[in-house]
Formats: structure tokens, sequence, C-alpha cells
């Protein structure tokens, strides 16, 4: 592995029992101090990369590895449990427990993560201001509004401060403000030498804040580079129409789903 990238696949395909090949052959890399967005249409394979790029799922084929840990999703179990405390991986899906407060949850997902009992104070303040939830800690999250949810679950995957954030749709249901937010925070967190991988269906978020952008189409990589990389071979520039030049979709494509599923 590069030494500046904190992920690598390689040749990675990956087959479920019924449907469609859900990744073809993949290679990527996630350098670090960078934020990568993976964008491509429904059912192109972008949640099942991230999900073997957190060690969730294993690859049909090909080689994987993150943080130096090859093949993470077959790693002995010391191994798992380095990894978890290195990888943050935020599904789409928020699980949250409605009787317990903002700050009871980070509380105990800082436990779990094996964040330091001192430490936990300053990282739940931090992540409250940075989210604009400080207020609302002492809440039950039963009480929080949906996007305050959003809010509060992307707070909790990033609790342990891990080297590799992985996100799934997570503008997904979340208000303006707190899009802001996460996009200053991700950020922040790229400048600090974290590696960021999200996947949106968000291309003016994506040509806005992106380092790197990765377009998947049918289980494979048909375009990878900064947005201004992409976008320089059309008239007028931009990600959109480097878009649909190499995948011939329009962007209606891009909606995430709003159930359960590959994408």
């Amino acid at each position: 592995m590069q030494p500046s990238a904190a992920a690598t696949a390689r040749r990675v395909s990956k087959d479920y029992p019924a449907g469609p090949r859900a990744l073809d052959e993949v290679d990527l890399d996630l350098p670090r101090g960078a934020v990568t967005v993976l964008v491509g249409a429904n059912g192109g394979g972008k949640t099942t990369l991230l999900r073997i790029l957190a060690g969730l799922l294993p690859p049909s084929s090909g080689e994987v590895t993150v943080l130096d840990v090859p093949q993470p999703a077959s790693a002995g179990r010391w191994r798992q449990r380095a990894l978890r405390r290195g990888v943050g991986y935020v599904p789409q899906e928020v699980a949250l427990d409605p009787e317990m407060t903002g700050r009871e949850t980070l509380s105990l997902l800082a436990t779990l993560h094996g964040v330091a009992r001192r430490d936990r104070r300053r990282r739940i303040a931090e992540l409250a201001l940075a989210f604009g939830t400080a207020d609302h800690l002492p809440r039950p999250v039963a009480a929080w509004s949906g996007g305050l949810k959003r809010r509060l679950h992307l707070a909790a995957g990033m609790i342990h401060d891990p080297e590799l954030l992985l996100l799934d749709e997570p503008t997904a249901g979340l208000d303006d403000q707190g899009s802001v937010f996460l996009w200053a925070e991700l950020a922040r967190r790229a400048a600090a030498g974290r590696t960021v991988a999200v996947v949106t269906h968000d291309l003016a978020a994506a040509e806005r804040h992106a380092d790197r952008v990765v377009i998947v189409d049918g289980g494979r990589i048909v375009a990878a580079g900064s947005p201004a990389e992409l976008a320089a071979g059309e008239d007028p520039p931009s990600l959109l129409a480097a878009f649909r030049r190499v995948t011939g979709r329009d962007p209606e494509a891009l909606a995430p789903k709003t159930g359960r599923g590959r994408a």
C-alpha cells in the first residue's frame, strides 16, 4: 500500500446470490488528508464498496487493505478491534435510542469505541459545537427533530476521531444548516490528516467540497479526479456535464434511495 493511502482496493469484485454483479474489478485509493466523494446512480455499487472498505462485507475477489490491514472483513479478532478504533462507518439509516439523551448517546458510543475517559467530555463538546447541537444534548433523542437526529447520528460516527471516516449519504434528511456544519467538519478532519470518503447524490456539493470525485456506474469506476479535472473537458466546465458524459445518465439517477438496499 502506498504511504499516502489509508485504504486501497485492487480488482475488487462483489457478487450477490441474486442480481447483477455489484462491483466489477474496482481499483480505488483513498488518500490521506483528503475528502473523496463517490457519486453514481442507485444500484451502482457505492454502498457495497463502502461496506467492504469498512470491513463489514468481504469482496468476492480482489485485494483490500485498510489502515495496513489486508482483507479487513476476514481479519483476526485483534486486528478487527484495531480497525474499529481506526475506522468510522456512518450508514445512511439513523439508529438512535429515543429514550437516551444526546449526551448519553455520545458518551456511550465514546465508551464503546474505547475513547479514554479524560477525553470524552472534550470530544462531546467539540462535536456538539461542530454540529450545532450543544443546547439539545440534555434532551431525550425522542424530542429531537429529524434534522437534529441526523446531526447526532453523524457526530456519533466521529466520536472516536477515526483515522478513516466512511459516510453513506450523510446529507440525506439533513437540514441545510446541518449540511454546512457537516462539510466544514469533514474539511477540518481532512486538513488534520484524516481520510474521508463520502457517498452522496449531491453533485453540486461534491464540486464545492471534494478534493477528489470518483464516479461509479454499473459496478465500475468510470472516472476519477479532482472536480476541476473532471469538469475541464466540458463546455461550460461542470461536474454535472462530466457525469452525463461518462455515464450517459441524467442527474435524476442520483436521487438517494428512501429504503434499504444496495446503492
